[in-house]
C-alpha cells in the first residue's frame, strides 16, 4: 500500500518536478480527410532519461483516478506514463517510471510466462486513489491475472478450460491479446484469432458471443475496450513491417445482444490513404469519448513507438 501511495503522491507533484519527456510531436495523417478526429500523435523515445528502454509496448490502459496511462510490453515490464495536454490536444508524455511484472512470491515474471499482451484498470474510475488494479491477458501461457500498479501479481482470474489450454488456439502466438471490464459481465477477452470450435467472446464466466472478423487475409483482434456506452470497441490489426510494407487498422463497435453481436465499423485506417501506420497493438479509452492507441516496435532499433490519441466523428 505504502508504494502505491508513493507513486500516486509521484503523480501529484509530478508538475513540480523535473519531467522525464520521451515524445516527441508528429503528424499520424497525411490526406484529404481523416477518418477519425486525431487529437494528437507523438513518438516515444527508446529510452527514458533514467535509462530505462522503452519498447515492445503491447498493452495500454488508463487510470482516471490517478491519471496515469499504463503500458505493459510483451517482456513484462510495466511502465507508468504522464499524458501532456494543451487546449485538449495531447502535446508529449512524461514518463513516471518502470518496472517489472511480478508473481504473488515477487520473482520476476520469465520465459513463456512473461508475455503479456492486453491490460485493463479495474477500480480506476471510482473516485479513490490506491485501490487500481491491472487486468492482464498472457498470450504464450495464455491466463488473465491482476496485479497491483507496482507491478505485483495479487490474483488471477478463472477462465473456461478454453481458454487456457494454449492447444486450442491456431499458435502459441495466436492466444490472449485482449481483455477489458465490463460493468454487466465483468471480464471479457477475445483470442487473437479463431481457434479449433470458431471465434468468440467470451466472458471469464464462460458466456460466449460468436466474433466474425473482417475478411482480410492475415488480420488479427489485437485490443479490446469498453465504450462508455456499454459497447466493445475491438481493435483489428493486419501489418507488415519494411520498406514496402503497410497496415490496416480496423476499429469496430459491437453491441452485446442476448445471443449475438453487433458489428459495426467506425473507422478503417489504412497506410495507402495517407496514415501513418506501425503495428499497433494497444488501446483504452480516456475520457469524453476520447481514446489512446500504441504501437509495439516488437523492440527493434528504427521501429517508432507511437502513441495516437482520437475520437470517432
Amino acid at each position: 500500500m505504502i508504494r502505491i501511495l508513493s507513486l500516486v503522491l509521484l503523480v501529484t507533484v509530478a508538475p513540480l518536478l523535473s519531467a522525464d519527456i520521451v515524445s516527441t510531436p508528429l503528424t499520424a495523417f497525411e490526406g484529404d480527410e481523416p477518418v477519425i478526429l486525431m487529437h494528437g500523435a507523438v513518438e516515444l523515445a527508446s529510452k527514458s532519461n533514467a535509462g530505462d528502454r522503452i519498447g515492445s509496448l503491447s498493452a495500454l490502459a488508463w487510470g482516471q483516478d490517478e491519471g496515469i496511462l499504463h503500458a505493459a510490453s510483451d517482456n513484462a515490464h510495466l511502465y507508468h506514463f504522464k499524458p501532456v495536454f494543451e487546449d485538449g490536444k495531447l502535446v508529449a508524455v512524461d514518463c513516471l517510471g518502470r518496472v517489472r511484472l511480478r508473481d504473488t512470491d515477487g520473482d520476476k515474471l520469465k520465459g513463456k510466462e512473461r508475455d503479456s499482451e492486453g491490460m485493463h484498470v479495474i477500480n480506476g474510475r471510482n473516485g479513490i486513489r490506491g485501490d487500481s488494479e491491472l487486468l492482464i491477458a498472457f498470450e504464450q501461457e495464455p491466463r488473465i491475472d491482476r496485479f497491483s500498479i507496482e507491478g505485483r501479481q495479487v490474483g488471477e482470474v478463472e477462465l473456461p478450460k478454453a481458454l487456457t489450454n494454449v492447444k486450442h488456439y491456431r499458435g502459441a502466438n495466436h492466444a490472449l491479446e485482449a481483455v477489458t471490464w465490463h460493468p454487466d459481465y465483468g471480464v471479457m477477452t477475445l483470442p487473437q484469432r479463431p481457434q479449433d470450435d470458431g471465434h468468440f467472446l467470451y466472458t471469464a464466466s464462460g458466456r460466449k458471443w460468436p466474433y466474425e472478423m473482417s475478411p482480410l487475409r492475415g488480420n488479427e483482434v489485437v485490443s479490446l475496450e469498453t465504450m462508455p456506452d456499454g459497447a466493445l470497441l475491438i481493435m483489428e490489426r493486419l501489418f507488415e513491417p519494411g520498406v514496402f510494407g503497410g497496415g490496416i487498422i480496423t476499429l469496430r463497435r459491437a453491441v452485446i445482444g442476448d445471443e449475438s453481436l453487433q458489428l459495426s465499423n467506425l473507422a478503417v485506417l489504412k497506410s495507402r490513404d495517407g496514415w501513418m501506420l506501425e503495428n499497433f497493438e494497444g488501446l483504452s479509452h480516456h475520457e469524453d469519448g476520447r481514446y489512446f492507441m500504441i504501437s509495439d516496435n516488437d523492440d527493434k532499433a528504427g521501429r517508432p513507438t507511437l502513441l495516437y490519441y482520437f475520437s470517432f466523428r
